[in-house]
């Protein structure tokens, strides 16, 4: 099954909203998306999505009434996104760090430490420099003799900085996300990989969550 989608773009918020609000009103897509674009152009774009090609006539007179630049539509066919992704990450080599697939578990030298992440729909495969950078800086600080005992992985995504500090310990830590499906991902992630000590993944908003407040200081 095919999904269709409409894209425009316009040069304020409130006007990208108001066709955000007259698209779904009028064309009922199966969902209407207004965000403001990172190239620094100060542009919204709005999208429209579609289980059927929408009429583009009806476009066409929603983007004049609106100032918006006529409507782009294109048809994009089912994949699967995660299987595809798997696929496509090469290994991201850290230090004596190695993150990587499953699909790349014979490359892996015997002198490096695997991190196996099974990325799925949670962040956090080594590709980021935030993840990357992170990295870093749990090696530096074991470089430099500072103890990796007890740790907190706030937003931790696929798991992989609490499951790097476990591989430097033996340190306990905590992963936790907002998102069930990234705290799931991650204990999956912790269960398939070695470590020393304990790491528990669990979700949670924030920093206030009971078994936050109790495992702290971090």
């Amino acid at each position: 099954m095919a999904t269709f989608t409409a894209l425009t773009t316009l040069s304020h918020q409130d006007q990208a909203e108001a066709l955000g609000a007259a698209l779904e009103e009028h064309l009922e897509p199966t969902g209407v998306g207004v965000f403001e674009l990172e190239d620094g152009s100060g542009d919204w774009e709005v999208g429209g999505y579609f289980a059927e090609k929408p009429d583009e006539a009806r476009l066409a007179v929603l983007s004049a009434l609106h100032g918006a630049r006529p409507f782009a539509v294109s048809r994009v066919e089912d994949r699967d996104w995660v299987a595809q992704v798997r696929r496509e990450l090469t290994p991201v080599t850290v230090g004596p760090f190695v993150v990587h697939g499953a699909h790349d578990r014979d490359k892996i030298g015997a002198n490096q430490l695997s991190l196996e992440i099974e990325a799925a729909m949670a962040f956090g495969t080594g590709h980021h420099g935030t993840t990357e950078g992170c990295l870093e800086a749990l090696i530096w600080l074991r470089r430099r003799g500072f103890a990796l005992s007890n740790i907190a992985d706030i937003g931790c995504g696929t798991g992989v900085l609490a499951m790097a500090a476990a591989r430097l310990g033996p340190c306990r830590a905590l992963a936790t996300d907002i998102d069930p499906v990234a705290a799931a991902t991650a204990r999956a992630n912790i269960a398939a990989n070695p470590r020393r000590g304990h790491i528990a993944a669990f979700e949670a908003t924030g920093y206030r969550h009971p078994r936050i407040r109790a495992g702290a200081p971090f």
